[in-house]
Parts: structure tokens; sequence; C-alpha cells
């Protein structure tokens, strides 16, 4: 049994990146670390030298200078909690796999906005444009589009302008 306060990270076997043909075939949690001792990324295998004979991250681990691999062997079935909790800590920045923004956060972006600045131009707080960007008030949004659609008018059309 591995638990998280035992792992001294500076302590674990490990080969430079160009070594990897003589890691174990054996289960295992690994970490990528760069020569700064950074953790780049956390994976999880079976079969650990199997694993990192075509690894996808090999490529951009390979760009990188003094890339080691250091590993903890486990039971495979301790191999995705392992993982799970070695990424929560390290929050390592090739395992962030962070889904394209789309909606409303992908064209305040392409705008170059922030959510502040968005909030600011359109009259609401910066926590409203984050509950639009999460989808919390899209009914709303779809049933004004819908309504749009059936007046065929804008948005604009639908509200009367303010007295000056």
């Amino acid at each position: 049994m591995v638990y998280m306060e035992d792992v001294n990270l500076w302590e674990l076997p490990f080969v430079a990146l160009e070594d990897r043909n003589v890691l174990p075939d054996e289960p295992c949690v690994y970490l990528a670390i760069d020569k700064d001792n950074s953790v780049l990324y956390v994976g999880m295998s079976e079969n650990l030298r199997l694993k990192w004979k075509n690894h996808p991250k090999l490529e951009a681990l390979s760009r990188l200078e003094g890339v080691k691999i250091s590993y903890i062997r486990t039971e495979a079935e301790l191999l995705r909690k392992l993982e799970n909790a070695l990424i929560k800590v390290f929050k390592p920045p090739l395992n962030q796999t962070e889904a394209p923004k789309r909606g409303i956060a992908a064209l305040r972006e392409k705008m170059g906005l922030t959510q502040k600045q968005l909030g600011d131009l359109v009259g609401v707080d910066t926590s409203t444009i984050r509950n639009w960007e999460y989808g919390k008030g899209a009914e709303t949004f779809a049933k004004v589009a819908r309504l749009c659609k059936v007046l065929e008018c804008d948005v604009e059309d639908l509200f009367e302008e303010e007295a000056v």
C-alpha cells in the first residue's frame, strides 16, 4: 500500500528519458520531471517499459532538456487512485486537458476581454458572466433566441429604448 505522505519525490527511482528502455515492466505510476525538478506529467501503466515505447507525450518531452521518469511500483488495482492523487498534488501542466472554450467564454476571449470587462460593458457583475459561461441562464438565452426567430427580429427589437 502506498500513502501520499510516504512519497518523497526526490527519493523515487528514476531513469533519464533517453534511457526509458530500462524502465521496469511492471505496474507503476510515473512522473515526468524536468531538469528544474518540476513535475510535467503524471501517468500510470501496468507495464511501464512498454508504455514508454510510444508514449503520447514522448515527442513533447523529448524537446526538453534533462527530463527524467520517476516511478512508484504499486499493485495494478491502485494505479488509478495513486495517479489521481499525484495529479491533484502536483497539477502537472501536461495533464491539464481543458476542453476548448465555447459559447460566451470563447467569444469573450476572442474579443480579448476578461469576465470583468465584459460584465462592465453589459452592466452585470463578474459572477453573472461566470454563471453564463458555465451554462447557468442558458435556458433563458435559448428562449430569447427562439422568440427572436419566431418574431423575425433582433434582440434589441424586443425591448423599448429607455427614455433619455
